[in-house]
């Protein structure tokens, strides 16, 4: 008998109680099930071998059998929901939950983890949001950021000191005075879709993104991009001895180059260890790319459930077998530690910041009301302050744009008259917004009218490229990928909110540093020459770090390659479930 019509039965039961002792006879019983006693008593047989209830009948005149349903109507649907869940099953659970989504996406987060089904390992975790269109060189969130490297690769990859490694590329050469760069493709590359990726087709791509406005202060000094049957090569106006690391960053992620006229398509097409098979709404599932340039991931898909849910710092990493069975109704796995639990925690690189609006140096704020308001809205100060989201409090205090940087104490000005207004500009970002709201509310108390403006990222980015934003105060991320050196240069030179902040005075400076930077120090180097750049602006109050992410991720259980990534996800490429020695 299938689950679904053991489970009307047991529905006809429930009518009598649950979870005590029934004093019944078999008759009536059958009665309650719609069928005769011969059957109905083959039904309680089979009803008791699933463990849903207990039925201990009597024999003889005036003696009354015990009936005991163990579960309520919606436990037993909720254990039910959840082995069809993590058999794959999703459509079936959620029928037989009635359309419920918030009890959907309880046993969701409750089978959060991972799975082995048939020899394949399955990771299904949820997510607070609608992730965005994982396109490499839209503006990204933190998250999309992590998806985006696990769908594409880029020519190169670039580690957390310098060193440049091989991806798409195999090998690359530059001349003497690093102005022409070549990059030769591994052979037989292919997109996710199986079209074929070349050199012509990457030069192509390169050629489009000159074209878009935050590519185009990085790339300012290529002259020329050519390509033959297996390289690409690139002719620049002035040496750029770290041309092969800025490959590497996930703006320059290698896709189709129709790709890039597409606004918002969730359709994608790439060429990394993971292609996506389904993006909605409701969620994102990915699949291992067999045909990966580099190794296999050992996951074979991942699915990702986008809930209304509060954002935490943790995420859970738990491991489930397929045909796990329970007797009691389940919880949410973060309310589930178990002794045996492992975790990573780590404080991000990148950090929110403060950033004020001086694009109009006219009516932009002295350097002594910068100085006051650099004092008044410390992240002490907005830490104390009641209401915070639990992302918000598990943050830290930020003392410099990365944690490994040397702590900056700027020099701070006393009471300073203010204007009478100072507006915020903001994203939807739950932090973002907390500390906007504690600064805005402490503006109005001191009788300066404020107000907060919440954008979307990408409105926010186009706004900051059409020199837009009004608004006199910004709060905004630095996101660092795992090209550390990289990453941080590239903020420096093209994020478009930063470059917006900024007087055209204080532009020209870091643009020059940054180009002689390039001309004259390798990679390896770059964070020296980018922690001077960053402390200098931290001292003239230009901008004001305010607080690094504080990331945790949670495993337990035989999973094994478990490992938090600079975005704060597992690294879905590298788990596998460990078999027990006898």
């Amino acid at each position: 008998m299938k689950d679904q019509r053991a489970l009307q039965y047991y529905e006809r039961l429930s009518v009598l109680g649950t979870k005590f002792d029934i004093q019944t006879s078999l008759g009536e019983v059958a009665e309650c099930l719609c069928t005769t006693p011969r059957h109905g008593r083959t039904l309680l047989q089979e009803l008791q071998q699933r463990g849903w209830i207990i039925w201990t009948p009597k024999v003889g005149r005036n003696q009354r059998s015990v009936l005991r349903l163990k579960y309520s109507l919606m436990e037993l649907k909720q254990i039910l929901g959840r082995a069809l869940i993590e058999d794959g099953h999703y459509e079936l659970a959620m029928t037989l939950l009635e359309g419920d989504q918030q009890r959907f996406g309880a046993l969701l987060q409750q089978t959060s983890g991972t799975m082995v089904r048939e020899g394949q390992l399955h990771i299904q975790l949820t997510y607070q949001r609608v992730f965005d269109a994982l396109l490499p060189h839209r503006p990204l969130r933190n998250s999309e950021r992590f998806l985006v490297r696990q769908i594409y690769a880029c020519l190169t990859g670039c580690e957390k000191n310098g060193k440049v490694i091989p991806q798409l590329a195999h090998h690359w050469q530059a001349n003497h005075d690093a102005t022409v760069w070549r990059f030769y493709l591994r052979p037989q590359l292919r997109f996710h879709s199986n079209a074929t990726m070349d050199a012509y087709g990457v030069a192509k791509l390169f050629q489009a993104l000159r074209t878009l406005p935050e590519y185009q202060q990085e790339l300012s000094h290529v002259e020329e991009i050519s390509a033959n049957q297996q390289s690409v090569t690139f002719r620049l106006s002035s040496p750029d001895l770290g041309f092969a690391a800025l490959l590497s960053d996930l703006r320059y992620s290698i896709q189709p180059v129709d790709q890039i006229g597409q606004a918002d398509t969730l359709t994608v097409d790439g060429c990394g260890p993971f292609q996506v098979v389904e993006h909605s709404n409701e969620r994102l599932r990915l699949q291992a790319n067999d045909n990966y340039y580099g190794m296999r991931s050992l996951t074979d898909t991942v699915t990702i459930w986008q809930l209304d849910q509060a954002p935490s710092e943790r995420i859970q990493l738990g491991h489930a077998e397929a045909d796990a069975t329970s007797d009691e109704p389940y919880y949410l796995l973060e309310n589930d530690v178990h002794s045996g639990d492992s975790s990573q925690t780590r404080i991000e690189n990148g950090c929110l910041y403060l950033l004020f609006n001086m694009h109009d140096e006219h009516n932009a704020l002295t350097p002594e009301q910068r100085r006051y308001l650099s004092k008044l809205l410390s992240p002490e100060f907005i830490l104390k302050q009641e209401q915070l989201s639990e992302l918000l409090m598990a943050s830290v205090p930020a003392r410099n744009l990365l944690p490994s940087w040397t702590p900056i104490r700027p020099l701070y000005e006393q009471d300073t008259p203010l204007p009478k207004k100072l507006d915020i500009a903001v994203y939807d970002h739950l932090v973002v917004l907390d500390c906007a709201n504690v600064i805005s509310t402490q503006l109005n108390e001191m009788g300066i009218e404020s107000k907060v403006n919440v954008y979307s990222l990408e409105e926010l980015h186009q706004r900051s490229v059409m020199r837009e934003i009004a608004e006199d105060i910004i709060i905004a991320s630095f996101n660092v990928d795992d090209n550390v050196p990289i990453s941080v240069f590239r903020w420096m030179c093209s994020d478009a909110i930063l470059r917006h902040g900024l007087p055209d005075s204080a532009k020209q400076w870091l643009d020059g540093g940054l180009a002689e930077m390039r001309q004259s120090v390798e990679v390896s180097g770059y964070l020296d020459k980018l922690e001077s750049m960053a402390t200098i602006m931290i001292y003239e109050n230009w901008l004001s770090p305010l607080f690094h992410h504080r990331q945790t991720l949670r495993w337990r259980g035989v999973l094994q390659g478990v490992s938090i990534t600079d975005w704060s996800w597992p690294d879905f490429k590298h788990v596998w479930i460990e078999d027990k020695l006898d």
